[in-house]
């Protein structure tokens, strides 16, 4: 029954998956509509959207789908994708570790230009978002880690299959129809770790929810593809991943939603605005500081113990600027220890080139130590889920040390209440008044409201 396998995971997107979600998935889903909303907010106006702006409505038409922020219409497909690099440009988007990505980056997008299309309510948005949220964290414990050791990006390749189950979802497609969309998506999924810390990182997110509307409209259309993508030889997950292995998606599919991903392991939501892996130090940092408020100019050394993949994902020692700075280790440790709380301020351009940055950087050596390789099995298989140490000496030789296990954010470390409520205050206030802040949040709990009166209140 394998060659009938992409036939069952539509069944249980489509048919099985709705039938379980409840009120508890959808409030989860809401937080990450929330979430994406501040992150969106934090890269309006900034180099790389304005680019795509530019680029994508030169002829901007008088109706369509809406660009968080702006007041301009887009055709579907470009909304999706220019929203979905806002969301992600700042790197401050919403996390999952067993999908080794950022799950709302490039589905919630898709998921927001379609329901503005076709008029339906923010209800209806959440579920089409929680199917699409479990298919890309399923789909990923299957694919990875093999699939992002080679390089792929896994928020790009897994979020285009994601942004297109759930646009099929928000379209009423067919069986048949969405088996011929994840055909089509299967050949548009792309996205390469080499470009981490550029503009085209968040553009990956735009393209798998631009990818994923296009897959979807294109097949309601009778456009074709292979309908078994993900049955027999050369089937996607065999190309992705040397690991993969069809009868384990076979069987795992009758496990989906039972618990949903997005409830268990849940939610990591971004209290700095900086790739995942550096937040475990820069909790150590903030730690180390508030129990020994360590003076600057005293520190001779910073060692940084961190899992194998550290040194591999992110590449950018000294970084130049601030989309490298975000992936980068070393510049997060040694702003977090310069700033005290890094903000969205301390990766811009000019707070990268301070001179005391420079100088913390000549302090930092990144190390793997023999428990934390890659012939660790169960490091390999969770890289970013080891805990991180710091580890500081000053001048008269005191050491210092922190380890982070679980850093703020993460589903066992969870954000408060008050912290989300900061954030989404921090990235919309520069741009919206503090009175509209407030009615914002109030209309996307309202789940009752078309989505379309949602998106045009964010105009600012």
């Amino acid at each position: 029954m394998i060659e009938q396998l992409t036939q069952k995971l539509i069944n249980t997107c489509l048919i099985e998956l709705p039938k379980k979600i409840s009120i508890i998935e959808k409030q989860a889903a809401s937080q990450c509509l929330i979430d994406s909303l501040a992150c969106a907010f934090s890269a309006y106006k900034q180099p790389a959207i304005e680019i795509l702006m530019n680029a994508y409505l030169e002829n901007s038409p008088n109706s369509g789908s809406s660009i968080i922020g702006y007041s301009q219409f887009a055709r579907t497909d470009d909304a999706a994708l220019i929203n979905g690099s806002m969301v992600s440009l700042q790197l401050f988007d919403d996390n999952q570790a067993q999908m080794r990505g950022h799950p709302s980056g490039p589905l919630l997008p898709a998921v927001l230009a379609v329901a503005e299309e076709v008029n339906a309510s923010i209800d209806q948005a959440l579920t089409a978002f929680v199917i699409g949220y479990e298919l890309e964290c399923r789909i990923g414990m299957l694919l990875n880690p093999a699939h992002y050791e080679l390089g792929w990006h896994a928020t790009a390749t897994q979020g285009t299959f994601a942004a297109t189950i759930a646009c099929a979802h928000l379209l009423n497609l067919n069986a048949s129809q969405t088996q011929h969309a994840l055909g089509i998506a299967a050949s548009m999924a792309s996205g390469v770790r080499r470009n981490f810390g550029t503009m085209t990182m968040s553009f990956h997110s735009g393209l798998a929810a631009s990818n994923g509307v296009k897959a979807a409209r294109l097949a309601k259309r009778g456009f074709t593809a292979d309908t078994h993508i993900f049955d027999g030889p050369m089937n996607i997950g065999q190309v992705f991943s040397k690991e993969w292995s069809d009868t384990a998606l076979w069987s795992d599919l009758d496990k989906w939603g039972e618990p949903f991903v997005i409830i268990h392991p849940g939610q990591t939501f971004k209290l700095y605005p900086c790739g995942r892996p550096p937040l475990f130090a820069i909790d150590c940092v903030v730690e180390l500081q508030k129990k020994h408020q360590l003076k600057l100019n005293d520190i001779k050394k910073i060692t940084c113990d961190v899992s194998y993949m550290y040194p591999r994902t992110l590449i950018h020692s000294r970084p130049i600027n601030g989309l490298q700075a975000k992936t980068s280790l070393e510049y997060c440790i040694a702003s977090a220890l310069l700033d005290k709380r890094p903000s969205l301020a301390s990766f811009s351009d000019e707070a990268v080139k301070r001179p005391e940055i420079a100088k913390l950087i000549d302090l930092i050596e990144v190390r793997v130590p023999p428990h934390l390789s890659e012939e660790v099995e169960s490091v390999r298989k969770a890289p970013f889920e080891q805990p991180v140490t710091l580890t500081i000496e000053n001048k008269a030789k005191k050491i210092f040390i922190e380890t982070t296990a679980f850093h703020k954010g993460s589903p066992e470390n969870p954000a408060s209440q008050s912290d989300l409520d900061q954030k989404f205050n921090d990235c919309l206030s520069p741009w919206v008044s503090q009175a509209r802040i407030p009615q914002i949040l109030e209309l996307c709990k309202n789940t009752s409201t078309p989505m379309k009166v949602l998106m045009r209140k964010l105009c600012i």
